[in-house]
């Protein structure tokens, strides 16, 4: 039994249209440039620290931005969609793995939405908050505390920043194409598995030895 952790925007929730349109609303308090539609496609890929730098937004902002992003898209969490084809390998992957959630949104984000979906039933530990680039430190946190061997748990996530923390931690990672990034740009960070459908997460599941003894 494969332990398998989740990223959630972007990887189980489509939430990006959400995250813009609060994004946008907040540009003209926070200080930054707007993303128009016809942008978003570029902005793929480009690496977050290179769209941070594209926003002009103060990195000082950034923390108070974060918790703002996060308590607007509580009202919404229970509207978004799955992302598609995931809940039929979700409800069959928790049968014979254990999943659970890291992520930078909130708990109390997640929670509606995997009750929206028929999913809490799913996933076990879910952790949520801290920085933009915290995943490595609350990776480290969640292993010690549930006494996981890093080499036996799968992260699952959409973006650079999720491959780049998995390997700083020692974990393998699959990259899935469905989310924020780009194939290409996921490609170029080297995770373990490139994925283009929730199907194949079946067979990677069953290449990874227990987390714990």
């Amino acid at each position: 039994m494969a332990v398998l952790m989740f990223d959630f925007d972007g990887t189980l929730a489509d939430s990006l249209g959400a995250i813009v349109a609060i994004t946008n609303r907040l540009a003209p308090e926070f200080g930054y440039r707007p993303t128009a539609p016809e942008d978003l496609a570029a902005l793929k890929h480009l690496p977050p620290r290179q769209v941070i730098w594209q926003s002009q937004i103060s990195v000082l902002k950034i923390p108070a931005l974060l918790r703002r992003v996060r308590r607007e898209l509580r009202q919404h969490m229970a509207e978004v969609p799955l992302c598609a084809g995931l809940h039929p390998v979700l409800r069959d992957l928790c049968q014979h793995h254990t999943l659970c959630i890291l992520t930078s949104n909130a708990p109390e984000n997640v929670r509606p939405f995997l009750a929206a979906h028929g999913l809490t039933d799913c996933f076990g530990e879910i952790t949520g908050g801290g920085t933009l680039f915290g995943k490595a430190r609350l990776m480290r946190r969640v292993l010690a505390d549930q006494g996981w061997d890093p080499s036996g748990v799968i992260y699952v996530g959409d973006e650079v920043r999720d491959i780049e923390a998995a390997h700083t931690v020692g974990m393998p990672v699959v990259a899935v194409t469905w989310g924020f990034n780009s194939r290409e740009l996921l490609a170029s960070a080297h995770p373990t598995w490139l994925v283009d459908h929730p199907d194949e997460l079946r067979a990677i599941a069953t290449r990874i030895a227990p987390a714990q003894g």
